[in-house]
Parts: C-alpha cells; structure tokens; sequence
C-alpha cells in the first residue's frame, strides 16, 4: 500500500492546532485552513523525505512530524508567501534528525510510487516511461551513496525546482555552498557506474 498524507490523528490534532505546548489560543485568522495548510506542507515533505529515506512509511513519518511543527508553529510565519520555503526547512531539519537516527541504515524500499501520488508531474510527451522510472530508480540508489547535505540539496533542486538562494535558505548556509553540494553531488552522479546509459531518460539537464 502506498504511503500518503493522512489526516491527523484527534489526539495529535488536539495538540497542534493551537500555538504551542501549554499554550491554548487558537491559531491566527488568517491561518483559519489549519488542515489544508498542514496538508499541502505534508505533500511538499512527503517528496523530499522520500527521495532521501527510500522508504515509503518513513517518509510518511517525517510528513507528519512536519505537519505537527508547522501546524504548533503557524504564528511565527509572518509571510504566508513563504510558505512553502518555511516548510522546505523544517523538511530538512526533520530529516536529518531522521538519517542521524538510523544511522543511515538503507530501506529497500523505493519512493516511485510515492512520488508518483505526491502530485508527480506527468512524463512529457515522447519520454519512454519505462525508461523514466529505471532512470529514476537508478538516481534513487546512486543519490543514497551521497553525503546527506549533496542529497537534500539535488532532491530540493530536482523535486521542487527550488533556486540556489531557495536551498540555501532550507539548509541554513550561504548560495556558495550550495553551489558546490550540487556540483560535487552531480560529478558523483555522473561518474556513477549504474547512470552512465540511464542518463539521457532524466529531464533536460537533471545531471548538467
């Protein structure tokens, strides 16, 4: 079965749809769509997560941690516009604390159905779809041999299409170094044995 954002559970509901731990006002107006907004923050954490944990159900368990911390930490984001930046964040702290826990320990699951519900874009037109998934489940094990820094910062290029300035923000670090885990993450790429005839089946420029 596939894993997916569900909704919360009343008991973990009850607790993040205030502010804070002990503290019982509700959430901002402008904030009201509590559950929406914890939805779409679930769906943007589900795709990274799971293009670094290779595992549908860990995935699903850094989505929801995410869920919870912007749902009890809705009233410190002053620009609803970033949004989806404030999420990317948290994404990433929530997932290194996860790859830290496990010791980095590999799941042989693989996240391509996962992606695939998490609002996937559909293949373009004349892309050999069977060629896309191997291409991608190749990109899956080769990105696990990475530092995790080299993983979030691809897996935040490639799945959301973020910016330089974007993933230096999501990481906490300057475009600088940015620049160089995604150069250094994709020469490891390209020298990887198992890409060198899946390469062209990758979008435009994936590994350039």
């Amino acid at each position: 079965m596939a894993a997916h954002c569900t909704p919360l559970g009343k008991a973990r509901w009850k607790r993040a749809r205030f502010r804070g731990r002990g503290d019982t006002r509700p959430v901002m107006p402008e904030y009201a769509d509590r559950e929406e907004l914890a939805r779409r923050a679930c769906r943007l954490a589900l795709r990274t997560a799971a293009a670094i944990l290779h595992s549908r159900d860990e995935a699903a368990d850094v989505a929801q941690d995410v869920a919870v911390d912007v749902l009890r930490s809705m009233h410190t984001l002053r620009d609803p516009e970033a949004f989806d930046a404030w999420v990317h964040r948290i994404t990433v702290r929530h997932t290194l604390r996860h790859l830290r826990r496990r010791g980095r320990a590999r799941s042989a699951e693989t996240p391509l159905t996962l992606l695939a519900e998490a609002d996937e874009p559909p293949a373009a037109a004349g892309v050999d779809r069977d060629a896309l998934l191997a291409a991608r489940e190749a990109l899956t094990s080769a990105l696990a041999e990475l530092p995790p820094k080299q993983q979030l910062a691809i897996a935040l290029r490639y799945v959301h299409d973020l910016s330089d300035a974007q993933i230096a923000h999501a990481l906490g670090c300057r475009r600088g170094t940015v620049h160089a885990l995604l150069s250094r993450g994709r020469a490891a790429l390209r020298r990887h044995p198992d890409l060198a005839e899946l390469a062209p089946a990758l979008s435009p420029g994936g590994l350039r």
